[in-house]
């Protein structure tokens, strides 16, 4: 019992592979988002980058100011209003 559910577990896994997306390009690609680099840089000082769909757009500016109080009591660099602008900016418009 047990090795058949594996089975059909890895065969669902690996059915749902994309085998022809390659992580460079896909990430080549991001960067060339306005928004992005600045996104990584202040959210990844503390957790991994967001995806964008965890937020209803209009709840990110709250979001982001949320966290710029965290970088503050953590001592981390805060995005300036121009970066700030355009980190709402990409989550906002991106969805993945």
């Amino acid at each position: 019992m047990k090795v058949t559910v594996l089975v059909m577990f890895l065969a669902i896994f690996i059915s749902g592979c994309d085998k022809g997306a390659d992580p460079r390009e896909e990430l080549a690609k991001r960067q060339k988002i306005p928004g992005y680099r600045e996104a990584r840089i202040f959210c990844t000082q503390c957790h991994r980058m967001p995806d964008a769909v965890q937020h209803e757009p209009a709840a990110w500016p709250g979001v982001i100011t949320r966290m710029e109080g965290i970088m503050q009591t953590n001592k981390r660099k805060v995005p300036t209003v121009e970066e700030r602008e355009a980190i709402i900016g990409y989550f906002k418009t991106n969805p993945n």
